[in-house]
């Protein structure tokens, strides 16, 4: 008994959606619907796998390492909302999971100031937030703070970002959204 089935030559020559390794010098821009104005930029100078040994195991794994990756939020323009979605859909992300920036450098400008977060590693963590570590510095104004680390989440409940020191569980820093 035989059986023939049809194969679409074009679905044979058609490529795998493109991962974070394809590009270099890659940035996104968000803009939100009703105005038009951006509300989040994303770029990074280039992505790369490395196998790494994990202790005494002889099996290599593939790590995603990120160069350079710059964020910047508009938190006049930012709906929590959609932070909350992004920051949920890219940690679920499976080559994103174990992916780590390495510098990264945050910035959200709101319309009084502009607040700077730079570090050493980044990471996007299960729970939907941002950690970042290595060597932390804040810079809001003409303040500086240094730390170990620092976590960025987004609360829909208070419609704010929250920028916490460490193993902390309160914020030293509320940054509140558009609503």
């Amino acid at each position: 008994m035989f059986c023939f089935s049809p194969i679409d030559p074009i679905s044979l020559l058609a490529k795998p959606s493109p991962s974070l390794k394809d590009y270099q010098g890659l940035t996104l821009n968000f803009f939100k619907e009703g105005s038009g104005r951006r509300y989040l930029k994303v770029s990074y100078k280039q992505a790369v796998s490395e196998n790494k040994k994990l202790g005494f195991l002889t099996m290599n794994l593939a790590f995603l390492k990120i160069n350079d990756l710059d964020v910047e939020m508009y938190a006049q323009h930012l709906e929590c909302s959609k932070i909350v979605s992004l920051f949920d859909q890219v940690s679920k992300k499976r080559g994103v999971r174990y992916a780590i920036a390495e510098p990264i450098r945050l910035m959200i400008q709101t319309p009084q100031e502009r607040i700077n977060v730079i570090g050493q590693k980044g990471k996007f963590s299960s729970n939907g937030s941002l950690r970042i570590w290595g060597q932390v510095d804040v810079i809001q104004g003409k303040e500086s703070k240094k730390m170990e680390s620092l976590i960025l989440t987004a609360d829909t409940s208070v419609n704010a970002l929250l920028l916490t020191a460490g193993k902390d569980p309160k914020p030293f820093l509320t940054v509140p959204l558009s609503e």
